[in-house]
């Protein structure tokens, strides 16, 4: 293994290692100066990015506008997150062992149920980025608003999940104006959700570029035939009903829509199958009258699947899952990149919009919907029970989303 796959390689977690390692030390030797919160969450305060943050708070018209599009786009995606999901779920509740639940986890894991996995180091970077500018957007905005910054600092939930953060003085914080509370609390995730849209268009850029450059090739999809029409052209051809096919009319199937493109020819044209074994099979397409009525389609006679010859070991994949970039470093790094840039993209947007709902009491959406409902109750008890309910409401809805929801309406149907 060379030295430069190690940040080329989307599998390989041999520097993610050494970077969780020298974590590991520097947590070990300044474990006293780490507090401990509601006993699940471990944070180091320090004055890191304080002074960046003043600096950048002195853009205060444009912040006052961005905070305020910020809120806005908080209780759209609530909304929308209603209008997307609520049919979804029904689906789910009809079909809960076809249908995939609508939220999973991210996590440098594969081929767990329920997680989305993703290449180690891709998701150490993507989080430490998306962290670090969500918090740096909630100080920012804060400073903008003259309320001040106690900290800055990071740590760890349930001594594993990472966590960064901004600590504003909360005697100043709570007795601002409630827009701006709010401006503060929806300027992180309205970050990550702008972030997220940069990152998709530097994404398909990028792809864009390595597949017009020569620098990514495809690996062919394989068709595996199942099954064949009885006295079929498939069958009366000879052609076996357990055959691989790798090439059609001596092309391979790059693409999976190619596939259709070869095999959409006239009744009588003759098309070449062949197989892994090397076997050609010439098929006569034929006219079926109670397939179609347009003389000029044929069929073939099979049932198949496409597969890849090596299955992809995560989820998503860039440009493709059976893309690869060639041998050159160039087209290594930048097909490795263009991979950071595609998880950059789920992960920003991601968090950005599961931030700004109001869920287990633990998303700036929670604090932005009690902040929303005081505006209508001058009742303090009455603004906590009305929070309370929606986030209560909010949790249930998300929880049936997840795996655990298909797992609960497999029993329930």
């Amino acid at each position: 293994m060379s030295f430069a796959s190690l940040f080329y390689s989307n599998e390989n977690n041999i520097l993610a290692l050494i970077i969780f390692l020298i974590f590991g030390i520097f947590v070990f030797v300044k474990r006293k100066r780490f507090d401990v919160e509601g006993k699940v969450i471990f944070i180091y305060r320090t004055k890191l990015g304080l002074k960046l943050m003043q600096k950048a708070s002195k853009f205060k018209r444009f912040l006052n506008v961005y905070s305020i599009v910020g809120i806005f786009a908080g209780f759209a995606s609530i909304v929308y997150f209603i209008y997307i999901s609520a049919p979804y779920l029904g689906l789910m509740f009809q079909h809960p062992s076809s249908t995939l639940p609508a939220a999973d986890l991210v996590l440098p894991v594969s081929g767990v149920p329920g997680i989305i996995g993703v290449p180690v180091l891709y998701w150490l970077i993507a989080l430490l980025v998306v962290v670090v500018l969500h918090e740096g957007s909630h100080g920012v905005v804060a400073l903008a608003r003259k309320i001040k910054l106690k900290s800055s600092g990071f740590g760890f939930f349930l001594g594993i999940l990472p966590l960064a953060f901004v600590e504003p003085n909360e005697r100043i914080f709570n007795k601002a104006k409630r827009i701006d509370r709010l401006k503060v609390l929806s300027a992180g995730s309205f970050t990550n959700v702008l972030m997220g849209i940069g990152f998709l268009l530097l994404y398909l850029w990028l792809s864009h570029y390595l597949v017009a450059t020569g620098n990514v090739s495809f690996t062919p999809y394989v068709l595996h035939i199942v099954n064949l029409t009885q006295n079929g052209p498939a069958q009366s051809a000879g052609m076996p009903s357990n055959v691989s096919i790798l090439k059609i009319d001596g092309n391979e199937i790059q693409q999976p829509n190619q596939l259709f493109n070869y095999l959409n020819v006239r009744p009588g044209t003759t098309v070449n199958f062949t197989s892994t074994n090397g076997t050609i099979y010439s098929v006569v397409a034929a006219y079926n009258s109670s397939i179609t009525t347009n003389a000029n389609h044929s069929y073939i006679g099979f049932e198949g699947y496409l597969s890849l010859p090596s299955q992809p070991a995560f989820l998503i994949s860039q440009i493709a899952p059976n893309a690869n970039p060639t041998g050159a470093v160039a087209s290594q790094l930048g097909y490795w990149i263009d991979g950071l840039l595609l998880w950059l993209f789920v992960i920003a947007l991601g968090l950005g919009i599961a931030n700004f709902l109001p869920i287990f009491y633990i998303t700036d959406g929670c604090k932005m919907v009690y902040e929303a409902v005081g505006y209508f109750t001058k009742n303090a008890r009455t603004q906590l029970k009305v929070t309370n309910a929606i986030v209560i409401i909010f949790s249930i809805f998300f929880i049936f989303l997840t795996p655990i929801g298909s797992i609960l309406f497999s029993l329930i149907r």
